[in-house]
């Protein structure tokens, strides 16, 4: 019998939560309640609405309750023998670093969670050998994970590798997860105990993911979650320890194991959730189900995706074959009904996932989940689940036809799963013949398109494979582009026919059903539609003759501009035979880069030239093409403006003695203008509008000299 003479301190610690909630809504300031639930100061006044003084009063109430609990009690029972003695000690260490809330460190936490790991297993002696050996790796693996990494750390080695290829929150689940199996079958621990624990292990996937609005109404009730959850783990560390006290379950009768089968139906029950495996594997596909339907979605925050993740790897990668070999092995009546039960479900999540999955679904990646490195991430989603699930069915199936009773009053657990099993295989037969098939994405298309430096480029691709990938990477309606192939092929073979009839009333029937008009999918069509191939090249040979001609005029507007007489002789003058079309100004950096006096500045009076120290820019239209005069000279020219628009002279400072205008955007570089090398310069530009047939603004002449000459004022001559 329980005594708890210190449970008046839980009564007035939840009297004063009520207390201060009533003051919150009185006075409109919820500082009094914040500081009992939180423990912590904060700014005066807090203000309320109504979420956060019932948020506030439940968990207050809830951890008045957890404070009852914890506290010491006189309870009767054997004395604890040493282990259990270490072990309740270990237990309130692990209760006060929990209340003391050491987020500066978790070095005492996990030092205390290797002694509670260790002393569990060696207390809870009369649980299978199994179960606490598997609990203690488990259990062990974050404490020497991080502690290794401290160490690695001190002596001066990097661990954050070793930290990004951990396996995150799943072997703490694990652990938490068996060690409340052995609690049970123990018998020491009582139902608030097992059930503070099962709260303490849902609860990440109870607490929704956090919002983005950290003050919305959301946020209050996602924070007082999370302070629940920190109550019952504080829970079940003070009641394991309490509970430690109480006597010990008798260790219940070993069932006996049924007689072993025929083998060759015990070997086909272990090798049918084999078989879609390995057709997954041959394809290089390493998940079961993958990030498809609502099975997966529902696992689709953070935390839950740790724990689904290795899930759907090991039944991908044939894990259920294992299970179905230990039932075989063992051929205890609890184990082969719990197999049996476990294929089912897998089965039915299996045809969950194929009914919930939109056509089109993407593939995960490294960059989004990455807990898996990148060779798991592969470019096909593998066979339909329901493969799966039909070997699933046949071998929970087998198992049940070989080591399931046949009593003469059938119960209804047995009579379940025989019943979903015949009704899946009756379900999944039929649907399996339908699955989809493969689908070549984006990622495949470049792959196959794409070549190393050094190596022969493969062939173009062309017909049905090219049409498949220009659907892929284009910009067309979601239920065609998440076709697969087959599909897809026959669906582009129908709009070819479409488009090549060009009936009216076909073609809105065709723009209703697939909202796509064939007249606008001549591009997409072209390499399986030969009406779409001749429309298209009709097109582009009509492109490239206007092309072509509005080439040779840009060019005869240079040819026929007034070209430049020097007054002097220059050291080089190049005119440029073709006219540039730049996209960007003009500019020459000296130094690798941008100098440290920074960027140019552009004339007050002029925008055609600016500079700095190692950096000139030019200016243009980049609307227009320029015809471009280049001249550099070893002494100062003579000032021309006669038949010019603009002419502006700015100094330059050359650190390096190369001067060369460039757009690399546009592929376009001027001849070097520095004709002495590094030193100080002159920059006079000339700009003047070209007309062309009537149209005075038709194009661009541009005239740049340089000389020797220090001074950096600008000049505007014109």
């Amino acid at each position: 019998m329980r005594r708890y003479p210190l449970g008046w301190i839980a009564a007035a610690f939840v009297a004063l939560v009520v207390a201060s909630g009533v003051a919150a809504a009185v006075t409109g300031d919820a500082w009094l309640a914040t500081l009992v639930v939180h423990r912590r100061l904060a700014d005066r006044p807090v203000d309320i609405d109504g979420d956060l003084v019932l948020t506030l009063v439940a968990v207050g109430a809830l951890q008045g309750w957890g404070l009852w609990q914890i506290l010491p009690g006189r309870q009767s029972g054997e004395k604890p023998d040493r282990d259990a003695r270490r072990l309740r000690i270990a237990l309130y260490v692990s209760l006060a670093i929990e209340l003391a809330d050491l987020s500066w460190t978790d070095i005492p936490e996990e030092v205390v969670q290797v002694a509670v790991v260790v002393l569990l297993y060696r207390v809870m002696r009369g649980v299978s050998r199994t179960l606490r050996l598997v609990a203690l790796a488990a259990g062990l693996y974050h404490p020497a994970l991080l502690l290794t990494i401290v160490l690695l750390e001190l002596f001066g080695l990097d661990g954050e590798a070793l930290w990004q290829s951990s396996l995150g929150s799943v072997p703490w689940l694990v652990w938490m997860v068996l060690t409340l199996v052995a609690q049970a079958k123990d018998g020491r621990w009582g139902r608030v105990t097992l059930w503070a624990g099962a709260a303490v292990v849902a609860g990440p996937f109870l607490v929704p993911d956090l919002m983005s609005n950290s003050f919305s109404r959301s946020y209050v009730w996602y924070a007082g979650g999370h302070l629940a959850l920190d109550v019952f783990t504080l829970v079940w560390l003070g009641r394991s320890a309490r509970d430690l006290g109480n006597r010990p379950r008798d260790p219940r009768p070993v069932t006996p194991a049924s007689p072993s089968r025929r083998w060759p139906l015990q070997a086909v029950a272990v090798a049918l959730p084999l078989l879609p495996a390995v057709a997954n594997l041959a394809d290089g596909v390493f998940l079961w189900i993958g990030p498809r339907g609502a099975i997966a979605s529902w696992f689709s925050g953070w935390y839950p995706m740790q724990l689904w993740l290795p899930f759907d790897l090991l039944v991908g990668m044939g894990g259920a074959a294992a299970l179905v070999l230990a039932a075989v092995l063992r051929r205890t009546r609890r184990l082969v009904i719990g197999t049996i039960w476990a294929l089912l479900l897998a089965a039915v999540a299996g045809l969950a996932t194929a009914a919930t999955t939109a056509v089109g679904d993407s593939r995960p990646t490294h960059s989004s989940i990455w807990i898996f490195p990148d060779w798991m991430f592969t470019s096909s989603l593998g066979i339909s689940p329901l493969w799966y699930s039909l070997a699933f069915t046949g071998s929970a199936l087998l198992l049940l036809f070989l080591y399931g009773d046949r009593p003469a009053r059938r119960r209804p657990y047995r009579v379940l799963p025989a019943s979903m099993a015949a009704s899946a295989v009756l379900v999944l037969v039929p649907v399996s013949d339908h699955a989809p098939g493969p689908i070549t994405t984006a990622s495949d298309c470049e792959a196959k398109g794409g070549y190393e430096t050094g190596h022969t480029p493969p062939p173009p691709m062309t017909g049905e494979q090219a049409f498949i990938c220009a659907v892929r990477t284009a910009r067309v309606p979601p239920p065609v582009s998440g076709m697969p192939d087959r599909m897809l092929v026959a669906y582009g073979h129908r709009l070819c026919g479409v488009y090549t009839r060009e009936d009216p009333q076909e073609t809105a029937r065709f723009h209703k059903a697939y909202g796509v008009d064939p007249g606008d999918e001549t591009a997409l069509l072209a390499d399986i539609c030969p009406k779409a191939a001749e429309t298209l090249r009709v097109a582009i040979e009509e492109e490239e003759r206007e092309m072509l001609a509005h080439e040779a005029e840009e060019q005869a507007k240079c040819d026929q501009a007034p070209r430049h007489r020097p007054l002097i002789t220059p050291v080089s003058a190049v005119r440029q035979e073709k006219p540039i079309w730049p996209e960007l100004p003009l500019e020459t950096y000296e130094r690798g880069g941008e100098p440290e006096d920074g960027p140019p500045h552009q004339a007050e009076d002029s925008d055609l030239v600016a500079s700095a120290p190692g950096h000139l820019m030019v200016f243009l239209n980049t609307e227009y093409r320029a015809c471009v005069t280049t001249e550099a000279y070893d002494r100062r020219p003579p000032v021309e403006t006669k038949g010019w628009q603009n002419v502006v002279e700015v100094g330059y400072q050359s650190p390096e003695g190369h001067i060369v205008l460039a757009d690399n955007l546009s592929s376009i570089q001027l001849p070097d203008l520095a004709a002495l090398g590094k030193g100080h310069y002159r920059i006079r530009v000339h700009y003047a509008w070209l007309s062309w047939k009537g149209t005075k603004q038709a194009g661009q002449r541009l005239l740049i000299m340089t000389y020797p000459g220090r001074g950096d004022h600008v000049t505007v001559h014109r």
